[in-house]
């Protein structure tokens, strides 16, 4: 069982006393394994405000939430029926600011801090905090360093190995890629392929970058004004009305596509969703 929302609304309190509906009637079913989404809209949609509602840092102002089988709802919170801490060890949330999560003298005591947060033992932290420092790609002599001496990218890869020392079933990751140059991105990119494939979780990615949703994401949500108006594949997502209707970037590899199709007059039979896939479509309508 993984995340299913059941006609969530939720309502930001303004100054003025008036309501901001951020969410309007979401219904959406997440699976705990398998899948890489790719969480899409533009600014003030209220895609950040859905990843919250996941690890139920964010609670329905009306509707339901079940998160791997305990239900979020305005009453359950209320009345302190359900336990909140538990779920977010399991559905973890990588801030899009790395400098939100960092705050220990080094390394390794911020990877430990969120295992020991949640009961697990100081030698076992050690351990996890070793074997995910080498999950996100960064060596073992980064846990003796001051986590504010690295670099962005870096600062990052810290950040997202605290949250998997948690053993989380879901990961969240709130513009993980953003500043960083293209090799920085591939490179984590392929991190969270990684952790997709190779430890089996869920990861869902929260993004402006149209390349990131064509080339990764099995699955793509796009949000506009507070509701979500897309969940399917990312290949049919990139069609022309739905580019125009919802203001979406074309990704590059689209944009070489339709470049080369124009130019060679052909037409290649589906989108590619990489270099590798485009140059393997030429090669077969060339020959």
């Amino acid at each position: 069982m993984g995340i299913k929302f059941e006609r969530v609304n939720f309502y930001y309190a303004s100054v003025d006393d008036k309501k901001y509906l951020a969410l309007s009637n979401i219904n959406v079913s997440i699976n705990e394994t398998g899948e890489l989404i790719t969480l899409i809209g533009e600014t003030g949609s209220g895609k950040t405000t859905l990843a919250q509602h996941m690890n139920a840092l964010l609670t329905p102002s009306s509707g339901s939430v079940d998160i791997l089988g305990v239900k979020i709802n305005r009453e359950n919170v209320k009345k302190k029926r359900v336990k909140l801490n538990p779920i977010r060890q399991k559905v973890g949330l990588v801030f899009q600011f790395p400098e939100y999560q960092l705050f220990e003298e080094t390394v390794e005591k911020d990877i430990m801090f969120g295992p020991k947060n949640f009961g697990i033992d100081e030698a076992t932290a050690k351990e996890r905090a070793k074997k995910m420092i080498e999950v996100v790609g960064l060596d073992e002599s980064y846990l003796s360093r001051s986590p504010f001496n690295l670099s962005g990218g870096e600062k990052k890869r810290v950040s997202i190995a605290g949250i998997l020392a948690m053993e989380p079933d879901i990961l969240i990751l709130d513009e993980p890629t953003s500043g960083l140059d293209p090799l920085g991105r591939n490179a984590l990119l392929n991190v969270f392929n990684t952790i997709h494939k190779e430890l089996g979780k869920t990861v869902i990615i929260i993004t402006h970058d149209m390349n990131t949703v064509l080339e990764f994401a099995s699955r793509v949500l796009v949000m506009r004004d507070s509701y979500l108006v897309y969940d399917g594949n990312p290949v049919e997502l990139f069609q022309e009305n739905n580019i125009k209707n919802w203001n979406l970037d074309v990704p590059d590899i689209l944009k070489l596509t339709h470049e080369l199709e124009a130019s060679l007059s052909i037409t290649l039979p589906c989108i590619p969703r990489s270099r590798d896939a485009l140059l393997a479509m030429l090669e077969e309508a060339l020959t």
